[in-house]
């Protein structure tokens, strides 16, 4: 895939080159693994890019700029529930570029605090400033933030969460709502990463660098968990879907126990009993 990183850094010229031109850009800076020291760039690796800008509107309103880059197949939009908007592209040839369109702010805050966010201390390269607005950015340190534990009481809620979408699955099966059944399990496989996430901490006291959505779950998840999951997926038919369900809860289980003992945090065990009691009683009453 070697050709794909020659086009990407084509790409990466050519975007230079439209900062260079543009009035509204301040700066241009560069985050993701492609900026990062840890040897995580690969073929695939995407362009993670901050304009940071006087006028964000005007970035927000106009997308031409995208076209001026380069030939664009697809953009998504992401601006509600963030600080800043962000467009996501994807270029003619596979190449996909992530925009954050920011606010000098951004900078300055940084700036003023001395600390750089988590994004930034893990890595980031100043591409072009145009007025200085970068200087007196900490360098970065490349590395990961310490992630903390939940507190005892954040951790028995979601505990709860799990067990109680738990309750709902084996209904679903035996009415043959295999759809239903697969939105109810995603529910429970974000909630099983959650508690994946926390065993690591709990088991590195705290020093473990975990990446968001499972990314890398085989360099920071233990052994035994890696060979569960092998498990825990089932396929579009209500008995294979039971299995992985059974797997599923299993594996949690284990791990929200071993937190709890870790951690010294008090576990929901009635909740856990109770709720399996039901759907225990729930499977035999399909049958």
């Amino acid at each position: 895939m070697k050709g794909q990183s020659v086009k990407r850094d084509g790409y990466l010229a050519a975007i230079v080159a439209w900062a260079s031109r543009c009035n509204q850009v301040e700066a241009l800076i560069q985050t993701g693994s492609l900026a990062r020291q840890d040897c995580s760039v690969d073929s695939w690796s995407d362009l993670d890019l901050e304009l940071i800008t006087l006028d964000v509107d005007a970035l927000i309103d106009d997308t031409q700029w995208l076209h001026e880059i380069g030939r664009v197949i697809t953009v998504l939009r992401l601006e509600d529930g963030q600080e800043w908007p962000t467009r996501l592209v994807i270029f003619s040839g596979g190449i996909k570029a992530d925009f954050t369109l920011a606010g000098t702010r951004r900078i300055q805050n940084m700036i003023q605090a001395a600390q750089l966010n988590a994004l930034y201390e893990r890595g980031y390269r100043v591409l072009l400033d145009k007025s200085g607005v970068t200087a007196g950015l900490p360098v970065p340190g490349y590395s990961f933030p310490v992630v903390q534990l939940p507190s005892a009481q954040h951790f028995r809620a979601r505990v709860e969460e799990f067990w109680f979408e738990a309750f709902h699955l084996p209904g679903y099966l035996a009415r043959g709502e295999l759809f239903v059944v697969k939105q109810r399990d995603w529910t429970m496989k974000e909630l099983l990463l959650e508690m994946m996430e926390w065993h690591a901490l709990a088991r590195g006291s705290g020093a473990v660098d975990i990446w968001h959505g499972g990314t890398r779950l085989h360099q920071w998840a233990e052994p035994q968990t890696l060979q569960d999951l092998q498990t825990v997926f089932g396929h579009f038919e209500a008995g294979d879907a039971k299995r992985a369900f059974e797997e599923t809860t299993r594996l949690y289980a284990r791990l929200a126990h071993e937190v709890a003992r870790l951690a010294g945090f008090d576990y929901p065990q009635a909740v856990e009993s109770e709720i399996l009691a039901l759907v225990s009683g729930c499977q035999q009453n399909a049958v």
